[in-house]
């Protein structure tokens, strides 16, 4: 298992697996308990990117560690498990129902 130190990851750029330009990697979000990385705080490479996407205060977005799938000279995610998790973060709006009130 090769080991990166966290200050290697400032300013990487972030691109997606099919190969969107992201952003760069601005800092991380870690569980202070275990220690486990919880997000990546990214710089978009613009504004209009990731406009579905929540942004922080700073106009930074996280995006969930769990999506990472590569880091080298590149932080590459995966578009999938981001979508899913804008998914889960969206919140539900009630069904229609196509019968007439009772």
């Amino acid at each position: 298992m090769a080991y990166i130190l966290a200050s290697k990851l400032r300013s990487i750029p972030v691109i997606s697996d099919r190969g969107l330009q992201v952003g760069k990697v601005i800092d991380l979000s870690f569980d202070e308990t275990s220690g486990k990385i919880i997000s990546l705080i990214v710089k978009p490479v613009s504004s209009e990117a990731f406009t579905n996407f929540p942004k922080n205060e700073d106009g930074t977005i996280s995006l969930p560690f769990t999506a990472v799938v590569s880091i080298k000279d590149f932080v590459v995610v995966s578009e999938k498990v981001i979508g899913i998790h804008l998914m889960k973060s969206t919140p539900e709006k009630p069904e229609s129902s196509s019968l007439p009130p009772v």
